[in-house]
């Protein structure tokens, strides 16, 4: 029973410390995405809805980044709590050993670490892919169109000119239409006397009488065919053409590895997705590294230590993880034999300074 206590009681600590510094973690990197995401807004106009679903998506990317912090963090202020409170040495008293200690911790760790994998491997490509493509969306959407008479109105492939027109009711006069072709030169000519202009959202449509359209015949400037119309209806996309290539971050673990399989790839391209893989799960499985190395720092201090210390060494920690996770991602990406090991280096030097430090508490 005694056991049970002590284990909700550690683990609600903990808990709520995470969550804690959770939310302003995930605030303060949150808010760096969100003015980009309305300076992007403000710059190409896009409605709210846009808005809200590039944040959206933005929220897995956040949380893989914040959580493992955020858990470092947790486990020493909670360390550091109990050792201030005299809570550690009464625990030690009652005759509870370092292992039943850590338990409701490593309990927690494994949990965030399952979430980690999943989100870190599926979750937050798809995600990432989804943000892309609203942006993509964003810079092809064509929205400053001002319907003004006896302007050339810019519509992508098409350049638009009437000579007269109703802002109401859409009814023009003299409307021409000018396609050029790849290579900057005219290519299509539409002519009507009159017509309307219909704008939407996603499109123009134009009802054009009386009119003439004449399209370049072959590579040849000097030769054209012609016809005359007396009704017709075609629509102009406000979207462009638009075509990016494929990031590493938008592919699922399980894509990369299969264009590893059957995709002829070259070597820098092979190596970076070698080394994506392993960093991801390098980042999921962090927390429980970082409570490996944290629990016995953590276990030394004494009772006269605030938690001011606990954050410092967390940050301490925190910088050395992400410092060796860099070094090893750019040795993997240089060398292809490290490609899947080096982004590990931050785990195989977490485990050795956990082992020494858990040796040296045992041993006193």
């Amino acid at each position: 029973m005694h056991v049970r206590i002590f284990t909700r009681y550690i683990a609600k600590s903990l808990i709520t410390l995470f969550v804690g510094v959770l939310g302003i973690l995930t605030f303060v990197i949150f808010m760096n995405h969100f003015i980009r995401v309305m300076n992007m807004a403000m710059t190409y106009g896009t409605s709210w809805g846009w808005v809200f679903s590039s944040l959206l998506n933005l929220v897995p990317d956040v949380f893989c980044l914040s959580a493992p912090m955020a858990f470092q963090i947790a486990i020493l202020l909670t360390l550091t709590g109990m050792s201030e409170q005299g809570e550690l040495i009464a625990l030690r008293a009652a005759g509870f050993s370092f292992k039943e200690i850590v338990r409701p911790l490593a309990g927690c760790a494994i949990v965030l670490a399952v979430i980690l994998v999943i989100m870190s491997n599926w979750v937050t490509p798809h995600s990432y892919q989804k943000v892309l493509n609203l942006r993509t969306e964003a810079r092809s959407k064509i929205t400053k169109v001002n319907l003004e008479p006896k302007t050339f109105l810019d519509l992508g492939e098409w350049e638009l000119y009437v000579e007269d027109l109703d802002p109401k009711t859409g009814e023009a006069k003299q409307i021409q239409l000018l396609r050029k072709n790849d290579a900057g030169a005219q290519s299509t000519t539409v002519n009507a006397s009159r017509g309307k202009v219909l704008l939407s959202d996603s499109a123009i449509g134009l009802q054009l009488h009386d009119g003439q359209m004449r399209r370049l015949d072959g590579k040849d400037a000097s030769s054209f065919i012609a016809a005359n119309f007396d009704d017709y209806t075609m629509h102009i996309s406000l979207f462009r053409n638009q075509q990016r290539r494929l990031r590493v971050g938008e592919m699922t673990t399980t894509k990369l590895l299969r264009r590893l399989k059957k995709t002829p790839l070259d070597k820098a391209t092979r190596n970076e997705y070698r080394t994506e893989i392993s960093m991801r799960n390098v980042m999921a499985l962090s927390p429980l590294i970082l409570l490996f190395v944290s629990c016995p720092l953590g276990f030394s201090l004494g009772k006269r230590t605030n938690k001011g210390w606990g954050m410092l060494f967390s940050v301490v920690i925190i910088f050395l993880f992400y410092l060796l996770m860099t070094l090893g991602i750019s040795l993997g990406k240089k060398y292809g034999v490290l490609a899947y090991p080096a982004p590990w280096l931050p785990v195989f030097v977490g485990i050795g300074a956990g082992y020494y430090l858990w040796k040296k508490r045992l041993n006193i």
